[in-house]
């Protein structure tokens, strides 16, 4: 028990960890696009528009207004009033860095680095982003120089604080990250509970099967699952009803063989111990002991090779050696044999009209099928019946008909009377087989068999052999 819920447990966390796996994976993946995403449409986007203002105005204040390293610090002002950003400061930088004048008025003894000044041109200002000393944020800044007959005099600076984009960007993070926890949350509880309803059949599959080990032949799962799990279970079922049929064929094989071999048994132990203790000059007693004792063995014969028959079907090791021979000769031969029997029992025996033909097939295993159909109509018919045999040939095919006048045959019993082991009525000799192999043999032969009966009046068995 300890082992099947190790197992189960391990195939709930295999399941339980894959689709967790998965999941995550998929999540990460999106959020990922997602920062991204953010990321490029707020910072890039920053970045770009502070470019392209810091540009503009750079080319615009060179072409149109009469400014020069001469005349500067007189146009200051006139420069920070027409090029300055809303929500950004403005910066006038000089070529050694320093900040001569800024759009918020206040000054500032901050010097801007050398090196990104150098990186931009006009063509392609620089744009850096990074934390102010002086006022302890994070900011973006975009710097562009202006230029007097090729010589850069001054640089405009345009600065704008991250501080609400990042802000703003961390709440969308934040939440995309809260969406993302909820989304892995929900699947591990639907990864329980679909590991659960995978294992559940499993484990129902598995206890269903210990108690089938243990001979519980009636034991049965629900069908209901769906896909593969439902083709297993019916599987499991069918299983267990071939089991239970062959657990009561076994019990019925048993029942039938003891009760059989009984009868002969007990028949040749009396008279042998009647023979042993009575006078042996009484050769009346003695012929007759010795006639029972025959005819019992030969029944016993009979069962055994019945048995062996059958057990040689049920395991398809019965080969048929097939020859062409007379089929109305093989007839002839197994009317001669039952002669003396039908004489005894006043029964008229009789082959009406079969044809003259060769048959390719097991001469031996066709005798032994009309040997069993008219042994069957002489146990069935009383003294003064009739029994008649007649064939005709249909295409390419054989037809015979055994008919008897005898008791017949019930019809609930009549669906059943070629199963192994059934007997329409216990009281006959056999153990019911005959008619079981009788049809296999039949079969093997590609061809039919047949039985139509009604109580009182009778029974017909056809026998259809291809040529």
């Amino acid at each position: 028990m300890g082992k099947r819920m190790n197992r189960k447990t391990g195939i709930q966390k295999r399941l339980f960890f894959q689709h967790l796996l998965i999941i995550s994976l998929t999540v990460s993946l999106l959020e990922g696009v997602f920062f991204v995403s953010i990321y490029q449409y707020y910072y890039k986007s920053t970045e770009e528009m502070l470019t392209a203002h810091a540009k503009t105005s750079a080319n615009f204040a060179m072409r149109f207004l009469d400014i020069s390293p001469f005349n500067i610090q007189l146009n200051l002002s006139k420069l920070l009033n027409e090029f300055m950003m809303p929500q950004a400061e403005m910066q006038i930088i000089s070529p050694s860095g320093d900040i001569i004048v800024s759009s918020t008025g206040f000054p500032t003894n901050e010097t801007i680095d050398t090196e990104q000044l150098r990186a931009a041109t006009i063509e392609q200002p620089a744009a850096w982003k990074g934390r102010s000393k002086i006022a302890d944020e994070r900011i973006m800044a975009t710097i562009v120089p202006l230029q007097y007959e090729d010589e850069t005099f001054i640089y405009f600076r345009y600065v704008i604080s991250l501080s609400l984009i990042d802000q703003l960007f961390w709440k969308l993070s934040l939440f995309a990250i809260g969406i993302g926890i909820l989304i892995i949350s929900l699947v591990m509880l639907f990864s329980v509970i679909l590991a659960k309803k995978i294992t559940t059949p499993l484990t129902n599959l598995t206890e269903a099967s210990k108690q089938l080990a243990e001979g519980h032949f009636t034991t049965r799962i629900n069908e209901n699952y769906i896909g593969e799990l439902g083709t297993l279970a019916t599987s499991f079922n069918e299983l267990g009803r071939s089991l239970l049929q062959h657990e009561n064929l076994k019990n019925q094989f048993i029942s039938s063989v003891s009760h059989e071999l009984r009868t002969p048994l007990t028949s040749i132990k009396g008279w042998s111990e009647t023979l042993i203790s009575g006078s042996l000059d009484d050769m009346q007693e003695l012929i007759t002991g010795l006639q029972i004792i025959t005819n019992e063995t030969d029944r016993l014969k009979t069962m055994v090779e019945e048995l062996l028959d059958f057990s040689q079907f049920n395991h398809q090791l019965l080969k048929i050696e097939k020859t062409t021979f007379p089929i109305c000769t093989l007839i002839s031969e197994v009317v001669l044999q039952f002669d003396k029997h039908c004489k005894s029992k006043q029964i008229s025996l009789q082959v009406e009209a079969v044809p003259d033909i060769l048959l390719y097939a097991d001469k031996n295993r066709i005798k032994q099928v009309f040997i069993n159909l008219i042994d069957n109509a002489i146990k069935y018919s009383d003294q003064g019946g009739n029994i008649t045999i007649d064939g005709t040939v249909d295409q390419a095919s054989l037809i015979c008909k055994v008919r008897d006048t005898g008791a017949g045959i019930n019809k609930k019993d009549l669906p059943n009377i070629m199963d192994p082991f059934y007997k329409a009525n216990e009281n006959v000799a056999g153990a019911g087989l005959g008619l079981a192999i009788c049809q296999q043999i039949i079969k093997l032969h590609h061809g039919q068999l047949t039985i139509e009966s009604e109580e009182g009046t009778g029974t017909i068995v056809t026998v259809i052999l291809p040529l």
